[in-house]
């Protein structure tokens, strides 16, 4: 089965990956919070050169958001893209370790995770426009 993503649906896949590889964990800093598939359900940027004690709790409750808003975001995806984002992205397991786990082939995961993080990046556009 070939890419049958668009150049756009290219552009959300590769936006989307740069938000989970490099904008979730500093999200998780600033938020004080460290995502993991088991609590994913029970979740609850200004920018700025000051260090002062609001300019810091500003960051967190807007970390705190961007991450409620990636988790609604996650919850309308179809279970098996959900999982698949989870386990690679949040759980930081290998294609190995999750093709055991579900079952599936390693390309077939990657056939569904090309799906998933476009489906992602759809529903999360405005807030991913936000913070990159």
């Amino acid at each position: 089965m070939g890419s049958t993503l668009s150049l756009d649906e290219k552009a959300t896949v590769k936006r989307v990956r740069e938000f989970f590889t490099d904008d979730l964990p500093k999200l998780q800093l600033m938020a004080h919070i460290r995502l993991s598939s088991v609590s994913l359900d029970a979740m609850p940027t200004h920018h700025s050169n000051d260090n002062t004690a609001v300019d810091k709790m500003t960051k967190q409750v807007q970390a705190r958001l961007y991450l409620d808003e990636m988790v609604e975001a996650l919850s309308i995806l179809p279970d098996i893209e959900q999982k698949v984002i989870t386990l690679k992205y949040i759980d930081g397991l290998q294609w190995f370790a999750i093709s055991e786990r579900l079952h599936l082939s390693v390309r077939r995961l990657q056939e569904i995770m090309q799906k998933a993080l476009n489906d992602f990046g759809t529903a999360y556009t405005e807030t991913l426009d936000l913070i990159g």
